[in-house]
């Protein structure tokens, strides 16, 4: 079968990467991967394609990649948002996952790919799930989902053996491993390339769950035996930090799971707020890669990342939107402006993050995180995960001097988006989705919401 050849032809302009624009300019994409970025009449005079899309009037810029998601909290969405963040978990989170379970696989494969058009329809390419408590007995069914779908993306399976509150969700050691590895050997024998199998445990002495230092010391070494990443919360608050102290004579959490091994370039943090200098430090020698939430951070008033200082030091890091009620958005477009608002009033300072940096964390430094080395950028043999933003007769983009800061600041991704290309393959274009049938996703998943209503209360 001969490998197709489409077109992009005639944008407004193509955003190559955070430093790289280039006006009125086309994008050849072969098979899955980038092939050329030029004139259209020269391009045209070099390849016979199969399809030509018009993008005059739209911006062309690599796909967002969300590097930290919980995909069942989409269930959750408007709900739990003035809770303290302890109050959060035990009335709303496990609860209402545990509601879920009786409609187990079934309900988790909708609610991934219902996530999934939200993702695709507001230019996210890429998702990185952290498939926590009841969730990780649900890894597959979500793999198979987002594949099916035809996103890219990770599903870090989840791993507790440990909680104060254990609503069902936690089993043995031994069971936890057990059951992680049956899931990565799973997945393996699809040969799936586009969905990743990762392990996903909880932090150790977390004061709501978690895992006891066996368990992740376990975990890391049958990541390593497969040679894949792992994604775990870490420094998310200051009852984290206190408990760690206290038990463990470390000076946080950062530094506890230093000592137990399991930092190093193929793991992914998310939040890492509460660290000390020396901490920001390890994250850098240990080439340990940091996944920034800001959303969260305000919502439940967790705090501030250090995330200037960590830039500054040469720490990969990327942003997510994490789940839907401490976000209720998997608008990657928002997050990236957030989390250059929330520096800025922190720091008192424009100079805190700009534009080019919270850009470059939402495409190169994704790309990063999923240990993908050619994707993130429009370049000849880079993956083609590419997004086409409408602004020739959009109200809301217009004028566009600087496209970049211009898309960075005032795009809305599922307002302006016209299409979303993953490995190559249209998955969204002028809000019809490719893959799925999206009126009766939508419909099955406010049916569920209306059976899980009822049998909880919070």
């Amino acid at each position: 079968m001969a490998t197709k050849i489409l077109l992009l032809k005639d944008a407004d302009f193509v955003i190559r990467d955070s430093s790289t624009i280039e006006k009125s300019s086309s994008v050849v994409i072969q098979g899955n991967l980038i092939a050329e970025v030029g004139k259209a009449e020269t391009l045209e005079r070099k390849y016979a394609f199969d399809e030509i899309h018009d993008c005059r009037g739209h911006i062309i810029l690599p796909g967002l990649i969300n590097c930290h998601t919980h995909i069942n909290e989409t269930m959750m969405r408007g709900l739990g948002h003035d809770l303290n963040v302890f109050d959060w978990f035990n009335k709303l989170v496990f609860p209402m996952a545990q509601a879920m379970e009786s409609e187990g696989d079934e309900l988790y494969y909708r609610v991934a790919q219902f996530t999934a058009m939200e993702a695709i329809s507001s230019g996210t390419t890429a998702l990185v799930e952290n498939n926590a408590n009841f969730g990780k007995r649900h890894a597959y069914a979500l793999a198979k989902a987002l594949s099916d779908f035809g996103i890219r993306g990770a599903i870090a399976k989840g791993a507790e053996d440990y909680s104060p509150i254990d609503y069902g969700h936690v089993s043995s050691t031994e069971n936890e491993i057990k059951e992680t590895r049956e899931f990565i050997e799973k997945w393996k024998r699809e040969k799936n390339d586009l969905v990743q199998a990762w392990i996903g445990p909880s932090g150790g002495k977390r004061a709501v769950g978690g895992c006891t230092s066996t368990l992740l010391r376990e975990l890391k070494r049958l990541a390593k035996s497969f040679q894949i990443h792992t994604h775990m919360h870490l420094a998310s608050s200051l009852g984290e930090r206190e408990l760690v102290r206290k038990e463990t004579n470390f000076p946080g959490s950062i530094a506890y799971a230093n000592d137990l091994g399991l930092l190093d370039e193929c793991t992914s943090l998310a939040h890492c707020v509460w660290m000390t200098e020396e901490e920001q430090t390890i994250l850098k020698s240990t080439r340990t890669k940091v996944v920034h939430c800001p959303s969260t951070a305000q919502i439940h008033v967790l705090g501030v990342q250090p995330l200037p200082e960590l830039l500054e030091q040469g720490t990969i890091c990327a942003i997510g939107t994490d789940g839907a009620p401490t976000n209720d958005s998997f608008d990657m477009f928002r997050e990236t402006r957030q989390a250059i608002l929330l520096h800025r009033i922190h720091a008192m300072s424009a100079a805190a993050i700009s534009h080019i940096q919270a850009f470059r964390m939402a495409t190169e430094f994704g790309a990063s995180v999923l240990g993908i080395e050619n994707l993130g950028k429009i370049e000849k043999g880079y993956l083609a995960d590419i997004v086409s933003i409408r602004v020739g007769d959009n109200l809301y983009l217009n004028p566009v001097y600087d496209p970049l800061e211009t898309i960075v600041y005032a795009c809305s991704g599922g307002r302006d988006v016209a299409m979303t290309i993953v490995n190559g393959k249209i998955l969204y274009k002028n809000g019809e989705f490719k893959t799925v049938d999206a009126k009766k996703i939508i419909s099955q998943i406010r049916e569920s919401a209306i059976r899980l209503e009822r049998s909880i209360k919070f």
